[in-house]
């Protein structure tokens, strides 16, 4: 056999290989391994029983006040409480707040004292960091990271018991998945307060040390799904301190407003409290359920073997075959990856090989039918639309509000184009379009809103104001109105004035379907709301609960639509994730123009659309036809929670309003409204 046709049938397997090799070594898409390991490798298991978490929750902080406003008695009390049964004492209490500062006041002094006595509580503290630069022996320069200082409680209280570090390890993309076990700078241990309190209520403590500095956490529960129980039903002996004997005991805020909330990737569609998030790790170290993630060669190696083996299968076996083996690689390696797991606790990458054996394929069928090119062409084609089709489908399925919209601008741009080449060919026009111009703009128009699978669905399917606040808000001012009934009946307010609330509490809830509904209000509205936001309810201790908390009262006070303007940038982002997608597709030259029509979709001719701010003379003609579609389709739809369906003459006549002040092409939407404004014209 001739050397050049032994090295045509190597090369192939040779660069394949080496391509499915370096896709590995640069972890890419990094993005989707980090969601298939999430899924495939984060998996819930038995809830400890023996550890209990006492929240700092919503009940309690109704029933003991602010927690900015609490003497550490509370703290104390707890101690004691939980503490009170010599034969029933839990193994370990962990105080998941930094107990820094104080005025010397007898709560401090009782709360040092109490955990003196108590010998079972371990503290929290946190660690700060500091950079400086340092200078090697070859002259260059580093930054050197080391630990400034770390913030403690109180002296008394620090002395009293030893603390652990409670700092957070986010990952690039926000979520939790790993975990200090301890630090050591300058000489100097630090622990966690997750391994800390480990070690104390672990039998054989010495078992731990063997754990790394940073853990690979595998989570035992899904936020909230470890025993809870409020801090004021212990408190109140609702919950005797019996219950606890023997546990591992953590206190820790446990409600939204205290913002000590994470994303974990054992549940991405909920955040975990970071006293939940501690209560996994804990159970990590004494049950060992931690993770080790394979070494980057590992994973580089074990690709290039299945990558080698796949493309050798694909150069001597038929085309049948080949897809048979990829689909086994496909569906079989990420089983094969998971068992492993389970045996090893070590955590192989997922996605690269399944994904380097699909681009061989394509790759190694292309080789092999270049003959037939045009046809693959076309399959590749309409794979690409299918694909588009299935993205446009999970998009809309996010929400009911948003559901054709896709679908619906992709065909009136269709359409809007087949007009012209009418016009066109009547000598009506001068502009005229392609095949591959209508195939570029209906992708365009598919994925425009592919960036909305990025935006909170919290904002996208906001119907109100309020949103989610609303019920909470109805509750609080009926119960300020009970309240205030209540004072009349004992006296302890004066009648007139507890009346006058109880009435304008009762006019505003009347309305506030009117105030909440995203409509433009009047003055006399407006005072009403301002009035709302500046009254409150004093309790005979002097507490003050506001009739419109700052959330509520700025939401109220948008003044067109439901959304507030952090929600609306927030909204407008998913043009910039739409860019950033689309950035990663090579669309190749028949589909050249699809991702900068899509990312342009929101910029208007004056220069004052968002989010790059471009102009006429960087928008073609086919991305001007799709922001036109775009605005036209949001006007008349039917299903957005935050307006009516516009008519189509009153939607042209908006239309006509941003084409005057110099928004949109005025020309091309003269031939939309003899599109759809003209009845004979269809």
């Amino acid at each position: 056999m001739k050397k050049s046709l032994i090295l045509a049938k190597i090369l192939p397997v040779i660069l394949l290989t080496a391509m499915v090799a370096v896709i590995t070594a640069l972890r890419f898409p990094r993005e989707l391994e980090i969601i298939a390991e999430d899924e495939l490798y984060q998996n819930p298991s038995v809830i400890p029983s023996n550890i209990k978490i006492i929240a700092i929750d919503e009940k309690t902080l109704n029933k003991l006040g602010r927690y900015s406003d609490w003497d550490r008695t509370y703290f104390a009390e707890l101690v004691e409480r939980l503490n009170s049964v010599p034969d029933a004492k839990p193994r370990v209490i962990g105080i998941d707040v930094i107990l820094s500062g104080t005025d010397f006041s007898e709560g401090d002094k009782r709360l040092a004292e109490a955990v003196k006595n108590a010998g079972n509580v371990v503290l929290a503290s946190k660690l700060e960091t500091s950079s400086r630069a340092v200078r090697s022996e070859d002259g260059s320069y580093s930054v050197q990271t080391f630990i400034s200082d770390e913030i403690t409680a109180y002296d008394d209280l620090s002395s009293a018991a030893e603390s652990g570090f409670t700092n957070i390890i986010l990952d690039s993309d926000g979520f939790v998945r790993r975990t200090y076990t301890l630090v050591q700078d300058g000489g100097q241990t630090y622990k966690s307060f997750a391994y800390l309190i480990a070690q104390k209520a672990c039998d054989n403590p010495e078992t731990l040390e063997k754990l790394p500095q940073i853990a690979e956490l595998r989570y035992t529960g899904k936020p909230e799904e470890f025993e809870t129980i409020p801090m004021s039903a212990v408190l109140s002996g609702e919950v005797p301190a019996r219950y606890f004997a023997d546990s591992i005991v953590l206190v820790g805020a446990h409600e939204e407003g205290m913002m000590d909330s994470y994303k974990v990737p054992i549940d991405r569609s909920a955040e975990m409290y970071g006293v939940e998030c501690h209560a996994n790790a804990i159970n990590s170290f004494l049950t060992n359920r931690l993770m080790k993630s394979a070494d980057l060669w590992v994973d580089v190696l074990i690709a290039a073997v299945f990558a080698a083996a796949f493309a050798v299968i694909m150069s001597r076996c038929r085309l049948l075959t080949g897809i048979l083996a990829m689909t086994g690689i496909a569906v079989g390696y990420p089983a094969a990856t998971l068992g492993f797991f389970h045996l090893t606790t070590i955590r192989l990458a997922v996605i690269y090989i399944p994904l380097g054996v699909v681009a061989e394929f394509l790759v190694l069928v292309l080789v092999r039918y270049v003959e037939l090119q045009k046809k693959r062409a076309d399959e590749m084609q309409k794979m690409l639309f299918s694909m588009a089709d299935s993205m446009a489908e999970a998009i809309e399925g996010r929400t009911p509000y948003n559901a054709n919209h896709t679908k619906n601008v992709a065909k009136r741009c269709l359409e809007m184009l087949d007009y012209i080449n009418k016009l066109h060919k009547e000598g009506k026009s001068e502009l005229h379009f392609s095949k591959k111009d209508k195939n570029q703009l209906y992708l365009a128009a598919m994925l425009h809103d592919i960036g909305k699978m990025d935006v909170p669905l919290e904002v996208m399917d906001k119907p109100t104001k309020l949103g989610n606040l609303e019920q909470p808000l109805r509750a609080r001012l009926e119960i300020i109105t009970l309240r205030l009934k209540n004072d009349i009946l004992t006296g302890a307010c004066d009648k007139a004035e507890a009346e006058a609330k109880i009435a304008q509490i009762g006019d505003f809830l009347d309305k506030l379907g009117l105030y909440n509904c995203g409509k433009p209000l009047s003055d006399e509205d407006w005072a009403v709301i301002d009035k709302m936001s500046e009254s409150v309810y004093k309790t005979e201790n002097g507490e003050e609960i506001p009739f419109l908390t700052r959330d509520e009262s700025d939401d109220l006070h948008i003044k067109a639509g439901t959304l507030s303007d952090i929600e609306r940038k927030i909204m407008q982002s998913h043009v910039v994730y739409t860019d950033a997608i689309l950035g990663h597709i090579d669309f190749g030259e028949e589909f050249d123009k699809v991702h900068e029509m899509a990312a342009n979709h929101h910029e208007l001719l004056n220069s004052k659309g968002y989010p790059k701010g471009i102009g006429a003379e960087k928008l073609d003609v086919m991305t001007r036809i799709l922001t036109i579609m775009d605005i036209y389709d949001s006007l008349i739809a039917d299903d957005r929670p935050y307006k009516k369906a516009k008519p189509i003459k009153v939607a042209f006549n908006i239309l006509d309003e941003e084409a005057e002040f110099g928004k949109i092409d005025k020309k091309l939407l003269e031939i939309a409204k003899e599109i759809w404004l003209v009845p004979e014209n269809k």
